[in-house]
């Protein structure tokens, strides 16, 4: 027999997922659809082809903008989830050495994976409700500078780094 788990908040509350189309996403998008006390779930993808309604373009500052506008009528959100972001860019997976760097895939994951996310924060965050609420935008344990064994993924590695340094200024 499953077991409801508690909810997040002890009233109701609304819910917007970014990246609604990803695995992460979707998970986001099922657990607060399963929570009674969450009365709208407004699930929002990067493709325009995923089922969630216009995307937007983590490449394109104003999608993001024209988005979050789109959003806002639906708003405010007690709870907001950004699980956007790539591993695998125009089908280059993270690099295993030096020499497979290339300057473009480097910039595209730094636009993709930071700065990206920082304008989606800038642009949704303001459709946060007054009192309890949360903005959760998922990273990567890889972006830890100090926890670094490996090497390699020197370009998502990087630019999770420089997302989490910027989360950790906007907090």
């Amino acid at each position: 027999m499953n077991t409801p788990l508690p909810s997040v908040f002890d009233a109701d509350y609304k819910a917007l997922v970014l990246g609604a189309s990803g695995a992460i996403g979707s998970g986001f998008v099922q657990a607060f659809q399963a929570d009674p006390r969450c009365v709208h779930v407004q699930a929002v993808s990067r493709s325009d082809a995923s089922g969630f309604g216009s995307g937007f373009d983590l490449l394109d500052p104003k999608s993001i903008e024209q988005r979050a506008l789109m959003c806002k009528a639906l708003g405010p959100y007690q709870v907001i989830v950004d699980a956007t972001g790539a591993l695998t860019i125009e089908g280059i997976g993270p690099e295993k050495s030096l020499a497979q760097l290339d300057s473009s895939a480097l910039m595209r994951n730094f636009e993709i994976n930071a700065v990206g996310p920082v304008l989606a924060l800038r642009h949704f965050a303001p459709l946060l409700a007054s009192g309890p609420c949360i903005y959760a935008k998922l990273s990567a344990r890889v972006g830890s500078i100090s926890d670094n064994q490996k090497g390699g993924w020197y370009g998502y590695r990087a630019s999770k780094a420089a997302l989490n340094m910027l989360l950790q200024t906007a907090a």
